[in-house]
């Protein structure tokens, strides 16, 4: 196809593994050449037993953590179960192998299903020389405003199932589903980590897709193969046979993780915010992914992030970083007026040239050069 090299599935499948650090360029891979044994089969053959895979290092240095195959292969397989009823007949995916996520949805999800998948690492690449009507979109936030910017991306869109994960989804999402068009779009949530895999799904449509920086009424549900296990209260404790393996090659009996969450029964949860986003400032405690949805929402900015600063008075509060804005001179007036619906303020505000993101556009480190600030 056009624009984009077409290794065959062994070869992308090696390729990826070869290079774990090092995320594939733009590719087509057509799985919708294999039968499903055929594709088990190869997954056998080339996906070694134990995989390695790196946290996004956004709260702290990187980890290593082991996963089998059997664990990426069956993880494949519940992503699949998540989507296939939409009946997508090919991928467009945005998100890198070199993490958990992408390395079950790029890599291994569309073996599962059977279809061919696009791979779009990068702003600038033409769009796909696919036209399947019905798309599964692979999605990291990024993956918003390239599709808003260029509709023939997708062709005729006949209908579009987007997965989500890695971070809150954006403001852009609720932009995209409505560009589609009524009933066209169905968004599925995936919550996880590296540390566990998918941990929990949930569907969003309609109204919960509309306002900027709120959070979905809808709660979480446990994948098929997830309980939850004793933890600290309020905290997210799971167990299951997906979760990274130990020293002695079984998986971890139970993982908490940095969620917050109110359980509803045995298999449901409301998230109520992720630790090192949420802070408290003179005891009122701040979500600073909503306060970033509801920035996104005013200011004409090329990026922006709510950043925690320690404090010697207040013992926190928040710097906001914005990259590159139409216009400087409002960003503070905007800022404000937005902030005090909310009941918060901003301790700082700072302009720079770019803010420095991983790849599945996580806040990785300081933003570049700081050329302003009130």
């Amino acid at each position: 196809m056009e624009g984009y090299p077409e290794p065959s599935p062994r070869e992308f499948l090696g390729g990826v593994l070869a290079a774990p650090d090092r995320p594939p360029g733009p590719s087509v891979v057509r799985w919708d050449g294999l039968g499903p044994e055929a594709a088990a089969r190869l997954v056998a053959e080339v996906v070694p037993d134990l995989v390695e895979v790196c946290t996004s290092g956004s709260t702290g240095p990187a980890v290593r953590w082991r996963h089998s195959r059997w664990q990426l292969w069956t993880e494949a397989h519940l992503l699949a179960g998540l989507v296939r009823a939409d009946r997508p007949r090919a991928v467009l995916s945005f998100a890198p192998p070199t993490h958990l996520y992408g390395l079950v949805a790029t890599v291994l999800l569309p073996a599962a299903l059977g279809v061919p998948v696009c791979y779009w690492p990068r702003y600038g690449l033409p769009a796909p020389a696919l036209d399947a009507g019905r798309w599964l979109v692979v999605a990291i936030p990024w993956a918003f405003p390239v599709l808003l910017r260029d509709p023939s991306v997708l062709g005729r869109r006949e209908h579009v199932t987007v997965l989500h994960s890695t971070a809150t989804l954006p403001a852009t999402a609720a932009e995209f589903a409505a560009a589609t068009g009524p009933g066209r779009v169905r968004l599925v949530e995936v919550f996880g980590s590296t540390e566990t895999g998918a941990i929990a799904h949930r569907q969003r449509t309609g109204p919960s897709l509309r306002t900027p920086g709120a959070r979905a009424p809808e709660p979480w549900t446990l994948m098929d193969d997830v309980r939850f296990a004793p933890g600290p209260a309020g905290r997210l404790t799971v167990a299951g046979p997906r979760l990274a393996l130990g020293p002695d090659g079984r998986p971890l009996p139970r993982w908490t993780t940095d969620d917050h969450v109110r359980r509803l029964d045995d298999r449901a949860f409301r998230f109520r915010g992720r630790r090192s986003r949420l802070i408290k400032v003179n005891g009122r405690r701040i979500d600073l992914d909503v306060l970033e949805e509801r920035l996104h929402a005013v200011l004409d900015c090329a990026d922006l992030a709510c950043v925690p600063v320690a404090d010697p008075l207040r013992g926190e509060h928040v710097e906001l970083l914005v990259a590159a804005p139409g216009e400087p001179c409002l960003v503070p007036r905007r800022t404000t007026e937005v902030l005090r619906e909310l009941g918060v303020t901003v301790g700082r505000i700072t302009i720079v040239d770019r803010i420095d993101r991983g790849a599945t556009g996580k806040l990785r480190g300081p933003a570049v050069r700081r050329v302003a600030g009130p």
